[in-house]
């Protein structure tokens, strides 16, 4: 039985190694690629304090005789990470690993709490477990500031997933009717021209609705915690810690930490209290903008097979047209989302595909029984 516990031990340790290698890596590239000098140099920083996280997993391995390991993190989940960074930003890379660090500070815990560690080891991890939860405190104050830029991602690829879904379905049910392609193709123009208007004053006025909701609910759950003093600052701080599942004598220091730091222990209660800053960043205008543009670019999809191929041959481009656009769009809401990838493709390409295959069905019964007369 001890074996097989060493055994596990051993496991969890080299994971939590290669986890500890694979964040100093990626925060180094980014921090050397970042062009905003503060925020390159505090990921160069991480970089640094995620390497000596590395090096005592590396001891510890050894104490349990593991022997010598090494790991590097592969060249190509570099690239793509830096792929990612380059086309949608910093912001949607950070929300990729601040769903990671949630999971490690969780199992850092478990590890810590399931007893059996050496004195050294035991404070050892207890810093690293402090250095993790300020470390995804970071992350997340990263996205309050550039919540709006997740904001403007999500937008676009809902913007563009509706698109999909609406104009598609519009040409699927023309096509049984329609047999002249070009009429198909503008009569899907006209459905995505209507839809991008009224996505756009939907999107505005949700958004406009939302933010003062919003804002109202944060200068509440900020008064409780804005006028107290320190000491009981510190008390709120830890209860809260205790409410995110974090127990042991390091949530003390880790409260104390986040208290001496003036304003940002309010953002700190307010974001876990609400899950969301103070001020809010969503701009009505921009949403409903970016949300109209990205559902006539995602109409355009359906559309243009139909320009030049008509009948069922248009249709099956069109649909595969749509469902790799929306498989791109899927996974980039889910991440913006925090959400499972796998789940929300998934449910985004069988809906749209079985919207497609609804209207089809209807406009093909329609002609048949109703007996309506082919248009040329």
């Amino acid at each position: 039985m001890e074996r097989t516990a060493e055994s596990s031990a051993v496991k969890r340790a080299l994971w939590f190694y290669r986890d500890e290698i694979k964040d100093c890596t990626v925060y180094g590239e980014l921090g050397r690629t970042e062009q905003n000098e503060e925020t390159g140099k505090y990921l160069l920083q991480l970089s640094e304090m995620e390497k000596g996280h590395a090096v005592f997993w590396k001891g510890f391995l050894a104490k349990l005789g593991a022997g010598e390991v090494s790991y590097r993190y592969p060249s190509y989940k570099l690239l793509f990470i830096k792929f990612i960074r380059k086309i949608f930003g910093l912001s949607l890379v950070i929300r990729i690993f601040e769903r990671g660090e949630e999971n490690v500070i969780r199992e850092y815990r478990e590890f810590l709490q399931s007893g059996g560690l050496e004195k050294h080891d035991s404070e050892q991890l207890h810093r690293i477990v402090i250095d993790e939860i300020l470390h995804e405190d970071y992350f997340a104050n990263q996205l309050v500031g550039m919540s709006g830029r997740l904001e403007s991602v999500r937008d676009v690829f809902y913007g563009m997933s509706d698109g999909l879904v609406e104009v598609l379905a519009a040409v699927a049910g023309l096509e049984p009717v329609v047999k002249t392609h070009v009429l198909v193709a503008a009569g899907g123009l006209v459905v995505g021209i209507s839809g991008t208007l009224s996505m756009a004053i939907g999107a505005y006025m949700s958004t406009k609705a939302h933010m003062e909701i919003e804002q109202r609910q944060s200068d509440r759950v900020a008064r409780e915690i804005d006028l107290v003093s320190h000491e009981e600052k510190v008390g709120r701080l830890k209860e809260l810690l205790h409410d995110m599942g974090f127990k042991g004598d390091y949530t003390e220091d880790a409260a104390r930490s986040i208290a001496s730091e003036g304003n940002n222990a309010t953002d700190f209660f307010v974001r876990n209290k609400l899950g969301r800053s103070r001020e809010s960043s969503e701009n009505p205008r921009k949403a409903g903008l970016q949300t109209g543009l990205f559902y006539l670019i995602g109409s355009a999809f359906p559309i243009l097979p139909f320009a030049f191929i008509g009948g069922l041959v248009g249709l099956a481009f069109s649909v595969i047209a749509v469902v790799l656009a929306q498989m791109t769009a899927a996974t980039i809401i889910a991440i913006s989302s925090d959400t499972s990838i796998f789940r929300k493709v998934s449910e985004t390409v069988g809906l749209t595909i079985g919207a497609a295959a609804a209207t089809f069905i209807i406009g093909t019964l329609l002609f048949t029984f109703l007996k309506l007369p082919t248009i040329p």
